[in-house]
Parts: C-alpha cells; structure tokens; sequence
C-alpha cells in the first residue's frame, strides 16, 4: 500500500482536486478566476502599446488635435492663478479675451498631477508627465467602471472579454491615447456610470448613479444632451414595463439628473455666469426643463397609480410637455442648436469642415464603414441575446441595453464625435457573438478546426470588425490615402517656435494654429477654433479668403503686427480651394506681395512664412 509523503492532515482534498479539475475542462470564457487581475493586464497591456507608439511625441508635447493644446493653455491659466469660474482665453481676441464653454472639472486630473509632480519634476516635465498619464489613468477608470456596471448581469468571466473587447475599439482608444486630454474620454466614462446605474440591482442606489452620471455627462459637455432624451426614454420605459421595481430608479435618476445638474452649475459656473443663457452648454435653459420634469411626474404617480398602463404613461407624456414648453418658452433659439448663432461665414468654411461633427453620409466611404459594420455586429449580437435568453429579468436588462444602444448609435449616425459612446454598448453585443460561439469551436474534434476558427472569431472584435470594413471599402473603392500635414508629422512645434523670435505681438494665424502659438510663443492671437469667439473667427477668416486690399482693413482694424501661415496646413488648403483670390492662397502662391507686407525670416521656420504688417506711410502735418 502506498504511503502519502506527508502527514495525512495535510493531504490534499478529493473533493477540491475533482472541482478543479472540472473547472479545466471548461473553456477558458467560463472562468472567471482572478478577473479584476485580468482587467489591469489588459488595461497595461494597451497602455504600454500607446506609450511605445506615441513615444517620439512626448518630448515637445506634439498633440494631434488643437483642443488638446487649448486644454493645457486652460490648465496653464489656472495653475498660475486664474479664478475657478474663468475659463476665458486672456492671450485672444485682445482686449476682450476668449470667451470659453469648457468645463473646469476636465482640468481638475491634470492639474493636479502638474502641481503634484511640479516640485519633483520642475514646470516642464510635470506638464509632460500629466498630459501622457491622464489618458492611460482615465482608460483604466473607464476599464474598471464597465466591469463593476456588467458583472452582475454577464458573470466575471464574460465581463472580463468585454474588457478585453474594450481594448481593441480604436474609436474608443483614439480618445484615451496619450496627450489626449480633452474632454471626450470623460464623456465615454460617464456614459459607463449611467449603464451601471440602469443595471444595478438595488434601483434606489442605480437612479442616484445613473442620474449624477447622466449631470456629470452633461457638464463634462453639452453633447449629452441628446443622450438625456435617449436614456431618459429607456428609464422611463423600464418603468412602464415594470412600475414597482422600476420607479424607485426613474424618479432617482430625474431627481438625481436635476439637483446634481444644479449643484454643478453653480459649483462650476458661479452665480453671475450660472444665470446667463448659454445653448451650448449646461445653463438655464437646460436646467430648468429638468427641473420642472420632476414634480410632475411625482404628482402624477401619486394622483393616477401604476394600476393601467395609459395610467403610467400619462404621467410621462405630462413631465415632457413641461420640460419642452418650458425650454421652448425661456430660450426657444436653443431649438436650434448649439452653433445656431454663427456667422454664416463661419459655419459654412468652419463648422461644416469639422469632420468629426458631420453626419456618416459626410464622410469618407472608410470612415462611415468602420462606424457601421462594428456597430451593426453589436446590435444583431444584442438582438440575439434579447431573443435566445430564457430568465425574464436579463432578457429585461438585454432589452434596456439594446435601447441604449439603438438611440446611441442614431446619434454616431448623425455626429461622428459620438461613435466612442456607441461603440461601448456595441461591445456587450460583440461579447455575447463572441461567449456564444467559442464553446462550441472548442468543442470540435479536430485541432485544425478548432485553432482555425478560433483565430476567426477575432473579426468579430472592434478592431476586426474595423479591418473587414476597411479592407471591403478599399477593394470596391480607388481612393488615395488622406495625408494630414497638420500637426506632429511635419514637426509643426517647430516652425511655432520660431516666432518667438519675435518681440511679443498680436498675430494673425489660421483658427486651428491658434492653440499651438498660445501655447509654444509669448504672442497674442485673433481667434482659435471656438465657436464662442463669433467675432475674432470671422475676421480670421475674412482674412484669408478675401483679397489682399480688403483684407488689408481688417487687419488694420486690429492692429495685427505679424501674419503667420504654414503652406501645409490643412485650414490653408482649404482656404486656398473656396477663395483662390483670397491672401491666403496670395501668400502661399508666390505671387508678389501686397505693398502692405513683407516677409520675415525666421530661423528654423521651415516651410512656413511670416510677413511683417508695413505701417502705412505718414501723412503730410501729421
């Protein structure tokens, strides 16, 4: 008889070696052991990835978005002392300033590693460092914020390939990429807290996560705000389907929306700005529907009862009208968008060329398959599950997600920025594509079959789905590859730099430019790319599409001492295509300069050019 080489005591037990042992014969999907260990690899994983990739640019902050530049001039004015409520642009549109919409609560994460970091690492490097960590850090937020939101609902295992799924959506990692620090990633994050608040169990605790959510969402940017009519209906919704558990929930999440909503507009805001009217942005005319949207619907779940549905759903049909006479009788021009009150110039050469803010149709035949063919897969993954699922009370959490991500996806449709929302609730869909096919691929006979059509199911990913898109638009379709000139490939850094050369002055550079000279020189500027500054943008871009003479005035009326403009530049193709008179394609042409100009060189300009404004000569007696 043979002896156990220790004391029986310690002997291992029958019953956990057969539980592990049937535990390693289920597929690795089924497993759910160390999960949140799981989620930090994949999240440290896709970190390092980036900081590899984007190393070269970290040096001389080299962003690739202006706003990302306007961000760290944001942060800069606040660290050296700017006030909490003051968010303008002191250095544009001398001297008014540059009114700003952006929220102070994006600055927060950023400054505070600047200011933390800055007596160990000095001014620069504490700038670097924060601008390279913030993304990866807020990533990992969004990582942990969807496990916690879906575990219940998919089990840890199938949580952690949502995970996994997460990291491979490159609309979503755009925004989290290292020196991406504006507000988009938050937006995305936030977006997680109101699914999490939807399906936690316990719906008093959801609502007041989901609504506060929803406001942080809201005063994050004003692009939520079709997202509060879209989830709202889903909320309301589930409580028509299900009034006793589902109330408690939608009444939280309106009254958490409206008291968090004007709790951060005079936390962020102040009094004095919190009153004025803004339909771009979390204001009076946003507030105020919210909260007049509550009472009613708690005196109508009063007076009527939930006992019929036309009972439930009165209530809900009287809370809407309130919120939009309300809206339509305070602000009624807000019916017509945040951009409603541009120069029609300005909308049309600017707004209309952000591409990012145009509908799919606007877009490139690429751009608008890598939206839809991932975002058409998590939607028939979403049907699926709604349709194959036998518990009532998941098939009810499937059904909720899919509305979510139905109204999100109509919005990508109609906005390109809004595709990171989306796709985040595509993903559930691509999970559960995914967790449905794998147990049955590996348990095919053959390893041939089994090894084969496992490496397929990578193409039901974000990212596979994103290169079958691309791959059947670039077979079908002949077109050239878009080359962007504008930002850290020509090393545009440096040509700015140069103007520093110069003694401080006011200088006239296209819209997109005017963060990287606030930025990287001590000068000041008309007008960046934001919309508030409806003046100094339509100048600029007068400017640059009128003729020499005509634009000669306006920048005698401004008092403009330098014009900077890089050949290159993509705003200045696009100038040179709609205004072929117009100076900036006289500047760029090599046609001979107005009498009103002359050129400067500056050392390490590189392609770009500077032209110095001539004063015009003195007239006699004066």
């Amino acid at each position: 008889m043979n002896q156990l080489p220790f004391p029986h005591a310690f002997a291992p037990d029958a019953k956990f070696l057969s539980a592990t042992a049937l535990d390693m014969r289920r597929p690795w999907i089924e497993r759910g052991h160390n999960a949140l260990w799981l989620v930090a690899a994949l999240w440290l994983e896709c970190t390092i990835v980036w900081l590899v990739w984007h190393w070269g640019s970290f040096a001389h902050l080299e962003f690739r978005d202006p706003d990302d530049a306007l961000r760290l001039m944001q942060v800069r004015n606040f660290v050296a002392g700017q006030g909490w409520f003051d968010v303008s642009q002191p250095r544009v549109n001398p001297p008014f300033g540059g009114p700003m919409h952006w929220s102070r609560l994006v600055d927060l994460p950023i400054a505070g590693l600047i200011v933390a970091l800055r007596p160990l690492l000095g001014d620069r490097l504490a700038e670097i460092v924060a601008c390279v960590a913030v993304p990866p850090l807020t990533l990992l937020a969004m990582c942990l914020a969807l496990y916690a939101s879906v575990k219940r609902l998919f089990g840890p295992h199938r949580t952690v390939l949502t995970v996994a799924l997460l990291v491979t959506s490159f609309p979503i990692l755009t925004q989290m990429a290292p020196l991406r620090i504006d507000h988009h990633a938050w937006q995305i994050v936030a977006s997680v807290g109101v699914l999490g608040g939807m399906l936690t169990l316990d719906p008093r605790r959801g609502g007041w996560i989901a609504g506060a959510s929803m406001a942080l969402w809201l005063h994050i940017s004003g692009e939520a705000l079709p997202y509060i009519a879209l989830y709202g209906a889903v909320f309301a919704l589930r409580y028509v389907a299900r009034p006793a558990e589902e109330w408690p929930r939608f009444i939280r999440f309106m009254g958490a929306l409206a008291l968090a909503s004007a709790a951060l507009l005079l936390g962020v805001k102040g009094w004095t700005v919190a009153q004025e009217i803004h339909c771009d942005s979390m204001s009076p005319p946003y507030l105020l529907p919210l909260v007049a949207m509550v009472p009613v619907l708690i005196a109508g779940h009063r007076l009527l009862g939930t006992a019929t549905l036309l009972r439930r759903i009165i209530p809900l049909g009287a809370a809407a009208a309130t919120g939009a006479l309300t809206l339509v009788s305070y602000a009624p021009q807000c019916l017509h968008g945040p951009f409603q009150a541009l120069d029609p110039l300005v909308y049309n050469v600017w707004y209309l060329a952000i591409m990012e803010g145009q509908p799919i149709w606007k877009q490139d035949l690429s751009t608008g398959a890598i939206i839809l063919i991932p975002g058409l897969l998590g939607l028939g993954g979403m049907i699926g599950a709604v349709l194959t699922e036998k518990d009532a009370d998941k098939r009810f959490a499937w059904l909720s997600i899919l509305g979510m991500a139905l109204g999100a996806f109509g919005v990508s449709i109609m906005v390109l920025r809004a595709v990171g929302v989306a796709h985040l609730l595509m993903l559930i869909g691509n999970m559960w594509i995914i967790a449905r096919l794998y147990p049955r691929i590996a348990a095919l006979p053959t390893m041939a079959a089994r090894v084969s059509l496992t490496v397929s199911l990578s193409l039901l990913t974000p990212f596979g789905g994103a290169a079958i898109a691309s791959a059947i638009v670039a077979h079908f379709t002949d077109t050239p590859e878009d080359i962007s000139h504008d930002r850290a490939s020509t090393h545009l850094y440096q040509q700015v730099e140069a103007l520093n050369a110069l003694p401080p002055s006011l200088i006239l550079v296209p819209l997109d430019l005017g963060p990287e000279i606030l930025l990287r020189t001590h000068h000041r500027i008309v007008a960046t790319g934001h919309h508030r500054n409806i003046v100094g943008m339509t100048e600029v871009i007068r400017v640059f599409a009128q003729p020499p003479e005509q634009a000669r005035k306006i920048v005698a009326a401004y008092k403009v001492r330098y014009i900077f403009i890089p050949p290159n530049f993509n705003e200045v193709g696009h100038y040179r295509k709609i205004a072929p008179q117009g100076l900036a394609n006289w500047l760029v042409s090599d046609k001979p300069l107005p009498t009103w100009l002359e050129r400067v060189h500056l050392k390490g300009e590189g392609a770009s050019r500077t032209y110095r404004i001539v004063p015009p000569p003195a007239q006699p007696g004066v």
